[in-house]
């Protein structure tokens, strides 16, 4: 048996209904211009982010979720079905107050189904290293990226 056969796979699952067509929530998704403008809080500084939209292609961003957090992610793009679906391999490197945290490897899932009043987007995410970081990224990353997400898709 090998460890990661003894180990249990750890995985998350988030949804939230967005009131946006699936294509205006996938292009936020993948548009760099609209990762700036939702991707971390206005006061929380720039956000640095690239976007190569092919499968293998890669995602990488750095920005401030909050006032003491970096964070340094790469995800590559698995599978694009514009618009959707987007399955990504993420790498994700954060510190807190200048003291580095664990790094993330994780898979993430994310798709796109269209509703009576938008978009219904479902998170999948596998690959947690303990159910510490599962439980954090359930309670406080996704629904602080979701309500960021929805707070740029209705603003217009």
């Amino acid at each position: 048996m090998s460890l990661t056969e003894s180990r249990e796979v750890l995985r998350m699952h988030v949804w939230r209904e967005l009131h946006a067509t699936p294509e205006q929530v996938f292009d936020a998704l993948v548009d760099p211009e609209k990762q700036k403008a939702w991707l971390a809080p206005p006061w929380a500084g720039a956000v640095e982010t690239t976007v190569d939209l092919r499968e293998g292609g890669v995602w990488e961003a750095r920005f401030h979720p909050n006032e003491q957090t970096e964070v340094h992610d790469v995800q590559t793009y698995v599978v694009i079905d514009r618009p959707h679906r987007l399955v990504t391999d993420l790498i994700s490197e954060a510190s807190t107050g200048g003291h580095p945290m664990l790094s993330l490897h994780s898979r993430i899932e994310i798709t796109l189904d269209p509703t009576v009043w938008g978009t219904y987007l479902t998170v999948d995410q596998i690959g947690f290293p303990d159910a510490e970081a599962r439980d954090f990224f359930e309670s406080t990353v996704w629904p602080g990226d979701l309500d960021r997400l929805e707070a740029f898709l209705t603003q217009r």
